[in-house]
């Protein structure tokens, strides 16, 4: 979190902020490129056309009107049966067709599409047809025995090459359509390139952004040479400098309040000391059996406001043990916590007359997570469950690790069910924060189960608010109603929930702590 003082910082940047131009500018730019692209495949495909001409691979498109008086002399002396020499005597400018004096097909080059056209035209005399694209003219010429060779030609550039000819699309519509291939590839080219940079001018807006939805308000949003660009993220600068003095004013009044629950808390506990004292001095005389009993009723009292008190000041403090944005930013050993809240537990275990039942399985070395915080959470649990189980029953504690994205992951079948005793479950979450290791999904699974009389539908909604002590099931006298509040509470400040429910046999209840193991914690 930046000092308040270093709000003019944000003047300064505007301050440095240089040339800059219109975002319509950018897109001109581009738009110049694909004219320019276009006009030079275009000059291209013109130089290339001029080419296949000067080096004779193709004929003019008006090569056939050039050429019909001479080819129809050459065809002239020639017979219908000659036909390799009518072949080698029309150019590959026209497509050819013989038909005898009867009319029938003799032979030809020409399509079967265009051989009705040029048997008209074989008696009918010369047909000229138009097209979109195109011209073509049908020449009959007369052979020497009486037949008819027509001639069919487009005024279109041809190939020399007969087979190439065949083989290919005309000069004309060939280099068309490599102009417009080329001219795709460029534009997609141009529109990946202009893609590319619009996007890395919009990456600032795209950090600050992210970093705002984190409440990370210690960076800088910088600037663009984009002029409007730049003058949305000058707006984010200037909400950004807001929503941090917001945040700070709100975080400064929330810890004044703290400071003045926890100094109420520290000032009673005092008195409450001495009246307890006296109280239990009281106690040690000869008392009638009226005032004994107010005594002893006055003594419970006491010890109840006291703990009370204490879950007051665990509240407070555990609300201090975070930055200003509310992340948690430490990391924590996981063996070494598991095996120390393993002997706590089995302490206060004892205490309450029940047995422990410890199991962990694939931990990891370390979490995103504060050791304090999270044994105050776990102990919390143990305490509640401790509490509500019957003498001589067991308390389960596990650690493990969750990640439904892994290939040979199973959700755990039996850890509680929908129905169980009062059925349902309920979720308390917190935001979500990243960093590096596990998948997005995998959670550290800190589990605590008895074997009491389980949660109510009630409990289920309402356990986790502070006070709360409405399930009768599982209200102990002197209880406070903040250890479970407290619990969800820390998990919601490292980004993870607590998660109540009863067991699938009906045979008590199940708490879990679930913590991401992916977390993003800002340098």
């Amino acid at each position: 979190m930046v000092d308040p003082a270093a709000a003019p910082d944000s003047k300064a940047a505007g301050a440095k902020r240089g040339l800059r131009f219109p975002l319509s500018a950018l897109i001109l730019r581009y738009f110049f490129y694909v004219l320019a692209v276009t006009i030079a495949l275009a000059l291209c495909v013109y130089i290339a056309f001029g080419l296949l001409l000067e080096t004779g691979v193709a004929y003019p498109a008006n090569y056939g009107d050039t050429m019909l008086a001479e080819t129809s002399e050459r065809l002239a002396p020639l017979g219908s049966n000659d036909v390799e020499a009518i072949d080698g005597a029309v150019p590959s400018s026209f497509r050819w067709a013989v038909f005898a004096a009867d009319g029938a097909y003799v032979a030809g080059d020409a399509s079967e599409s265009t051989q009705e056209a040029m048997h008209a035209a074989a008696f009918d005399g010369l047909s000229v047809e138009y097209g979109a694209l195109s011209t073509t003219r049908y020449d009959p010429v007369e052979l020497a025995d009486g037949s008819v060779c027509v001639l069919m030609h487009d005024y279109l550039p041809q190939f020399v090459s007969k087979e190439v000819r065949d083989a290919l699309p005309n000069p004309q519509n060939l280099l068309l359509a490599l102009f417009a291939l080329l001219s795709l590839v460029a534009l997609v080219g141009i529109a990946a390139r202009a893609s590319h940079v619009l996007q890395r001018k919009m990456d600032p807006l795209v950090r600050a952004a992210g970093r705002i939805e984190d409440r990370d308000l210690d960076f800088d949003v910088g600037s663009s040479n984009v002029k409007e660009i730049d003058m949305v993220l000058a707006a984010m600068e200037r909400m950004r400098s807001s929503l941090e003095e917001s945040l700070d004013a709100r975080w400064r009044s929330e810890r004044r309040q703290r400071d003045q629950v926890a100094a109420l808390a520290h000032d009673l506990k005092t008195p409450l000391t001495v009246v307890r004292g006296n109280l239990d001095m009281l106690l040690e005389e000869d008392l009638g059996v009226e005032a004994r009993a107010c005594a002893i009723d006055a003594a419970a009292g006491c010890t109840q406001m006291q703990r009370m008190l204490t879950a007051l000041l665990e509240v407070s403090v555990a609300a201090d043990d975070q930055d200003k944005d509310g992340r948690i930013r430490s990391k924590l050993a996981l063996r070494p916590f598991a095996a120390d809240m393993c002997r706590q537990a089995e302490a206060l275990a004892a205490t309450g007359r029940v047995r422990l039942s410890y199991n962990e399985r694939a931990l990891p070395e370390s979490v995103p997570g504060d050791e304090e915080l999270l044994a105050r959470a776990v102990m919390n649990l143990v305490a509640n469950a401790v509490d509500h189980a019957p003498a001589d029953s067991t308390v389960e504690l596990s650690f493990t690790v969750e990640d439904p994205a892994a290939p040979a992951y199973d959700e755990p079948a039996d850890e509680y069910g929908g129905n169980g005793g009062a059925g349902g479950s309920v979720q308390v979450e917190g935001s979500a924060v990243r960093t590096h290791g596990a998948s997005d999904s995998a959670m550290l699974s800190i589990r605590v189960r008895d074997e009491g009389p389980g949660f109510s539908a009630q409990a289920l909604v309402h356990a986790v608010e502070r006070f709360w002590r409405g399930d009768s099931a599982r209200t102990v006298g002197d209880h406070s109603g903040l250890g479970l509040s407290i619990a969800a509470s820390i998990a919601q400040r490292h980004g993870g929930r607590l998660d109540l429910a009863n067991r699938e046999d009906g045979t008590g209840a199940c708490a879990t702590l679930r913590i991401p193991l992916v977390q993003s914690i800002p340098a």
